[in-house]
C-alpha cells in the first residue's frame, strides 16, 4: 500500500516501482492533497489499484493502518508499505525484499538503509541510539542492526495483521515491537541505502518534526514491552511531533465501515 498527501509529481514513478518490483495489486491512499494527487491516482487505476481518498489529511503513518486493513478485509497474505515520495533506483533491492518475505513466510520483513558503515553515528544521535536499543531489547539486534518499519519499505503478513491493535500499524516502532514480543518470524533481509530510496527533500522543519515524532514512537514501544501506559515523555520532555496531528478517530471510522460492509 502507498500513502500519498501532495506527491502528485512523484506518485506516478512510486506506483511504476513497486510494479516492477513484481507487486500488481495496490492500494493508494490520498489524504488531505492540495495538489493533483488524486488525479495521478485515478488515472493509474486498471482493475489492479485501489484508490482510497480522504479528503482531510489523515496525519503521519495513519494511512498505513488504513491500508493495511482494507488489504486485510480483501484477504491479502502480504502487505508490502511504500511512501509515495519514494522515486529512487532501488527496484532490484525492493523485489528482493517481496521475495524475502514470501520465500521464508516472514511476518514482519525489513529493509536495511544503513548497513554497518553508520555505527559511529549510533552515539551521536538519539534517534539511531533508540532503534539500536529496542532491536537490542528484543535479542534482535544481531540480525536486525538498525533496521526498523520506521524507515524503508517493509513488510507485513496476514498473521501478524490478524492479531495486531489496528493502532499499533501508525506507530511503527510499536509494529516491531508486536512482532517480537508475539514471537513472530521477522528480519532484514533486503539493504537499500537512504540516499537510494529518493524520498522528498521537505526542509529542516518536517525533518525535526518527523525525528521527534518517531523518537516518541520508540518511546511508546518500550513502555509496551514493559507493561506500562504508553507515554511520549523522557526526562520531563514530551516527544509530540506529528502525533497529535494523527487522525485516529478516521482511522477508526473507517475501519467500521469495513466492518459494516
Amino acid at each position: 500500500m502507498i500513502p500519498a498527501r501532495n506527491e502528485g509529481t512523484r506518485l506516478r514513478q512510486a506506483v511504476q516501482t513497486v510494479r516492477q518490483a513484481g507487486l500488481r495489486d495496490l492500494i493508494v491512499v490520498v489524504n488531505g492533497c492540495q495538489d493533483h494527487t488524486r488525479d495521478v491516482a485515478a488515472s493509474l487505476q486498471d482493475g489492479r489499484l485501489t484508490l482510497l481518498h480522504f479528503d482531510e489529511a489523515l496525519g503521519v503513518d495513519i494511512p498505513r493502518a488504513v491500508g493495511a486493513a482494507y488489504a486485510y478485509r480483501k484477504g491479502a497474505e502480504h502487505v508490502l508499505f511504500y511512501d509515495g515520495d519514494l522515486i529512487g533506483p532501488h527496484r532490484d533491492e525492493l523485489g528482493k525484499l517481496i521475495d524475502s518475505a514470501r520465500r521464508f513466510s516472514l511476518d514482519l520483513a525489513l529493509t536495511d538503509p544503513y548497513g554497518t558503515a553508520h555505527g559511529l553515528d549510533v552515539a551521536r544521535e538519539p534517534l539511531l541510539a533508540l532503534r539500536r536499543d529496542l532491536a537490542r531489547r528484543l535479542g534482535l539486534e544481531g540480525r536486525l542492526g538498525l533496521s526498523n518499519p520506521a524507515h524503508g519499505p517493509h513488510i507485513v503478513s496476514r498473521a501478524l495483521l490478524r492479531h495486531i491493535p489496528l493502532d499499533f500499524l501508525a506507530k511503527p516502532p510499536l509494529v516491531l515491537a508486536y512482532a517480537a514480543r508475539a514471537g513472530l518470524h521477522l528480519d532484514a533481509l533486503a539493504r537499500i541505502p537512504h540516499a537510494r530510496l529518493g524520498s522528498a527533500h521537505k526542509g529542516p522543519e518536517h525533518y525535526a518534526k518527523i525525528r521527534e515524532t518517531i523518537i516518541g514512537d520508540h518511546l511508546e514501544a518500550f513502555c509496551y514491552l514493559d507493561g506500562r501506559p504508553r507515554s511520549r515523555r523522557l526526562h520531563s520532555r514530551l516527544f509530540d511531533g506529528y502525533d497529535s496531528e494523527r487522525r485516529f478517530d478516521l482511522l477508526a471510522r473507517f475501519a467500521r465501515s469495513l466492518t459494516r460492509t
